[in-house]
């Protein structure tokens, strides 16, 4: 294992936890990704794909985040693409997974880089831990990052 938690061609994976908003912290993070050039890949629920879907084009007055569902005509050329399935594998182009669904990813480990994002309530911390423990059995140290109170 190297230093920043993960062997040669392993997936970085992070957990962000104790998140009040997780659509609204999910737009700022994509933002912020989007930024710094990252194609970006974003997993969840249908219900909250279409909230993220809606809240990405109103998110900021100031930028537009683009951004598609997989499938889409744009896909290869959009920094964010949104997806319902819990399976990313044969999605080409993409450097980081955010995933805000309950379940593992399938393909996850195909990306240098995986991001979970948890909610506040008991559920999203108990599937949290499920998926922490599948990363870490998978041969990763996933980190840990506890957010303050100003992000919830």
């Amino acid at each position: 294992m190297s230093a920043d938690g993960h062997g040669g061609d392993a997936a970085r994976v992070e957990f962000r936890v104790g998140i009040g908003d997780v659509p609204g912290y999910c737009c700022a993070l994509l933002r912020s990704a989007t930024a710094k050039g990252a194609r970006t890949v974003v997993c969840a629920a249908p219900a909250l794909i279409d909230e993220l879907d809606q809240r990405l084009w109103t998110f900021s007055q100031l930028d537009f985040l683009a951004h598609c569902r997989v499938g889409d005509a744009l896909e290869a050329r959009s920094p964010i693409v949104l997806s319902e399935h819990a399976d990313i594998r044969g999605l080409a182009g993409r450097d980081c997974l955010v995933n805000l669904g309950p379940e593992p990813v399938q393909g996850w480990n195909e990306l240098p880089r995986v991001i979970e994002l948890v909610g506040v309530d008991e559920a999203a911390k108990a599937s949290a831990r499920r998926r922490f423990r599948l990363y870490r059995d998978a041969g990763c140290r996933p980190q840990t990052m506890e957010l303050a109170d100003e992000t919830r």
